[in-house]
């Protein structure tokens, strides 16, 4: 189930591809010699490959205002505006309209794509002295053109009405660029800084290059490893698999990807999307919209003001359905031999092949799945022979391929927020997910567990404890969630799991005994009939939202705890390096046929230097966080911190995926506490810049001090 949700934030490795790429190939533009000026007929109205937009200096300004109003902090917003000071306050740019830069491909048989950036300029005179007031020496060479030096380094600028065009390279000022108004108006008018991929730029060539990679790296990357359980290897095939058929899709029938952020104070939170539109009429925005096609099972419930829900109700595309079904199989032949070995008494370090199983020879490579067209050999697939499936664990798989074959994946989780007795925070975790004929799955799975319950080694289980609105629920009490501080803290003292099985999805939930009692409130919502039925445009296929202040409260109440726990990570981890120092220094000094040293000395030189060795200082050392008294002066101000930020309701952060008209787009959402803690925490470091100023000029004043 958690496939589809990553495969919906794999279009960032997409994001990834293209920055590197257009950055490394600016890069390497910018070292090489000016090439001559071409002859080649100048491009009208050259579309740009991508756009790096910020929304204009006096919104940007107005959000540093609001951030510090948050936290009562106003007199920072003057520190700022007094360091603008040294720009020259950006006089003779138009602070009020949008900059950037536009990214284009240079014609050729390997399209090279370089960056040109454009400023808004409100006075000539005024801007050739900001400029000129920096780094840059400004040469005129005509009446539109200008070089901008900076020691060896020289930029060419290029006055086009509004706007000033610097670029690199002078050739790169000879085409006709858009009006950057036009090309920013509606990226711009949305966020306060953005990036956009126009894909319909990306020669096909170099989008067919990048997924031939892909598709090489992926073959290589699904061999099953040496001593990997076969279901895990099915599952990151399976992964792997949906991931280029995404990527295929998003390269080849995408238009259009932006990734952006935003911070609104009349709304009072900051968002941050990523919005992606697919070529129209395209196979590729049809299943886009398609993964709304069905509302949740849960509508009633996903939506209910928790401190933590995550819910899912999205179709798979059938090459999806596919890979599921194939991976069940899998699943269903290592669950039987994993049964079996339990009713035998097996452990699993004991659990032997089947006598039957061929093993595969050695130098037989394995099938990656790949269609031919997709892989670079065919490869041999050595099968292992099935073993016999228990008519009880065989329903439960039916069970799952029938819920595979709706194509709809529809889950939830929550956490339920309560009160331990003596009044520190604690929680509830409940969930459910819908699964076609839920009577036949319930079955097996009872069956199942009357089977090993009473087998060495396995929890406490109390089956049939109770029923409620047509679901049966068991109880299982693992020994190691008594034992567990971390759950123990979060869900009270001896948390048990309740499960329940009904015609129409399996619940669960983990916690105390009164668990229970909120399961069954949540199942009665879940199959009440909903007020209102949304419409289709508002399904919400992948949400996620949670309330920080529970958590934060959680973790102040259990704060000292966790800080021993720590404290004894960090002391095993210097006891491990200071023996390993030890042992080295030891065996170098074997090694030179002397004496070694003495327990306590360091090893000299390179080694004393070297990571978690010497005084723990060195990169990954066990004192990189400082003494015991430093960590926890740091986490006693970062819970002030935390504590004065969330000290409202307004503690909410939100993610949802969502078709769109076109496309799709996934959104972070953030209350106003969260902008309060970026404030407390840019205030902390602008208070420390201020303290440090202020001492370097009493010394400097002491220096020049005459003497008395």
């Amino acid at each position: 189930m958690v496939r589809s949700l990553q495969r919906r934030w794999r279009m960032l490795s997409v994001i990834a591809f293209l920055v590197v790429t257009l950055v490394s190939q600016s890069a390497i533009q910018a070292q090489t010699k000016e090439p001559e000026k071409t002859t080649e007929t100048v491009r009208e109205q050259a579309i740009p490959l991508a756009i790096l937009c910020a929304s204009g200096f006096e919104r940007w300004m107005a959000n540093i205002d609001y951030l510090f109003g948050t936290i009562e902090r106003e007199e920072l917003s003057d520190y700022v505006g007094g360091k603008l000071a040294n720009v020259n306050d950006f006089k003779g740019f138009d602070r009020d309209k949008p900059l950037g830069m536009l990214i284009f491909l240079r014609p050729g048989l390997i399209p090279q794509p370089y960056p040109v950036t454009f400023l808004p300029v409100k006075n000539l005179a005024d801007a050739i002295g900001t400029v000129s007031s920096g780094p840059f020496k400004v040469k005129k060479v005509d009446d539109t053109h200008y070089d901008l030096i900076a020691g060896n380094q020289t930029f060419y600028a290029k006055l086009v009405g509004d706007y000033a065009w610097i670029a690199t390279q002078s050739d790169q000022l000879e085409y006709e660029f858009p009006d950057p108004l036009a090309v920013t108006k509606r990226i711009a008018d949305r966020y306060d800084i953005a990036i956009e991929f126009n894909l319909t730029q990306v020669p096909e060539g170099m989008k067919h290059i990048f997924l031939d990679f892909l598709r090489a790296s992926t073959e290589t990357s699904i061999q099953q490893r040496d001593g990997e359980p076969n279901t895990a290897y099915q599952l990151r095939r399976l992964n792997a698999l949906d991931t280029l058929d995404f990527l295929d899709q998003l390269l080849l029938q995408g238009e259009r990807l932006t990734l952006g952020a935003k911070v609104d104070p009349k709304s009072k939170h900051a968002t941050i999307e990523l919005d992606l539109m697919a070529k129209q009429d395209s196979a590729f925005a049809k299943s886009l919209q398609d993964t709304a096609a069905r509302p949740s099972f849960f509508a009633n419930v996903v939506e209910d003001d928790v401190p933590l829900t995550f819910a899912m109700s999205s179709m798979l595309t059938p090459q999806n359905q596919k890979h599921f079904a194939d991976f069940l199989e899998h699943a269903e032949q290592d669950a039987a031999e994993q049964l079996a070995n339990v009713l035998e008494g097996k452990k699993p370090s004991e659990a032997k092949k089947p006598a039957n199983a061929a093993a595969p020879p050695a130098d037989a490579p394995k099938s990656t799945g790949l269609p031919k067209s997709k892989r670079g050999a065919t490869g041999n697939k050595t099968l292992k022979p099935k073993i016999p499936v228990p008519p009880a664990l065989h329903d439960v798989f039916e069970s799952l391929r029938e819920t595979a074959k709706t194509g709809h994946v529809d889950f939830f989780v929550q956490f339920i927020a309560d009160t331990k007795s003596e009044g520190t925070p604690q929680f509830t975790l409940i969930g459910g997910a819908k699964i076609a004929d839920g009577t036949r799955f319930g079955g097996g799975v009872t069956e199942i567990l009357n089977q090993v319950k009473d087998r060495p080694g396995m929890a406490r289980m109390d089956l049939s404890i109770d029923t409620h609105a047509g679901v049966t629920f068991h109880r299982i009490s693992p020994e190691g969630l008594e034992r567990d501080e971390g759950t123990q803290e979060t869900f009270g003292s001896k948390p048990a799991f309740y499960l329940g099985f009904g015609s129409q999805a399996v619940w669960f939930a983990l916690g105390q005994p009164d668990s229970l009692s909120q399961l069954k409130l949540v199942i009665d919502r879940a199959n009440t009939e909903p007020v209102a039925r949304p419409d289709r445009r508002d399904f919400i296929p992948f949400q996620f939202h949670m309330h920080m202040k529970k958590w934060i409260e959680l973790g102040e109440a259990n704060s000292e705890k966790r800080m021993e726990r720590i404290e004894v990570v960090i002391a095993q981890q210097e006891t491990a390096a200071k023996a390993a120092a030890e042992a080295e220094a030891k065996a170098a000094a074997a090694k030179a046929g002397g004496k070694p040293t003495d327990s306590g000395d360091a090893p000299r030189g390179r080694e004393a230097n070297a990571p978690g060795r010497g005084n723990g200082q060195g990169r990954g050392g066990p004192q990189q966080f400082g003494t015991a008294e430093q960590r926890r002066a740091g986490m006693a101000t970062w819970s002030s911190m935390q504590k004065k930020a969330f000290s409202g309701s307004d503690d909410k952060m939100r993610i949802d995926f969502k078709p769109t008209d076109q496309g799709a787009r996934i959104r972070l959402q953030f209350d106003e506490s969260f902008l309060r803690l970026m404030g407390l925490g840019i205030s902390r470091g602008i208070d420390s810049n201020i303290e440090n100023e202020r001492k370097a000029a009493e010394k400097q004043q002491q220096q020049v001090k005459p003497k008395q």
